[in-house]
């Protein structure tokens, strides 16, 4: 898988690999939900918000970006790999390079949320050093330090 910074054509073909999971997770799609991906090029414009794309033979296989919310700290959001990618350490390969991207942007701390209900993506970020923080009705939070 190469991983690259997106680019405005992709941006459809981005969206739909996040819309599967949704779709695969839920079985329906709100598509009023995640106003950021409506318009992923200009809401990740590579300033302070940036969006990468896995991709295997120009196809997107995986998504993940990354979200500057203050100083010292940036949020994991839209990690999703297509379904018939998963179990082949994809995930893990984009969230290392989401790390090491925000690492590079001075970043000290990382956080992110999923859905509580999803025991995988718990599981998953537990096993890459997340630490669980807290939860509500819907989501877990977990976040991580960056050493400098």
């Amino acid at each position: 898988m190469i991983i690259t910074p997106i680019q405005v054509h992709q941006s459809e073909q981005a969206k739909n690999v996040i819309l599967s999971g949704f779709l695969e997770r839920f079985g329906f799609i709100d598509h009023s939900l995640n106003p950021d991906i409506h318009d992923i090029s200009t809401e990740y414009d590579g300033t302070q918000h940036h969006f990468f794309v896995g991709k295997e033979n120009e196809n997107i296989i995986c998504t993940g970006a990354i979200r500057k919310e203050s100083e010292n700290t940036y949020q994991i959001v839209r990690m999703s790999v297509l379904s018939p990618y998963r179990k082949r350490g994809l995930g893990r390969i984009m969230l290392q390079h989401l790390e090491g991207k925000a690492h590079s942007l001075g970043a000290q701390r990382l956080v992110l949320e999923t859905n509580k209900q999803w025991a995988d993506a718990i599981q998953f970020y537990k096993s890459n050093g997340f630490t669980y923080m807290e939860e509500d009705e819907v989501s877990c939070y977990f976040e991580k330090e960056i050493p400098l």
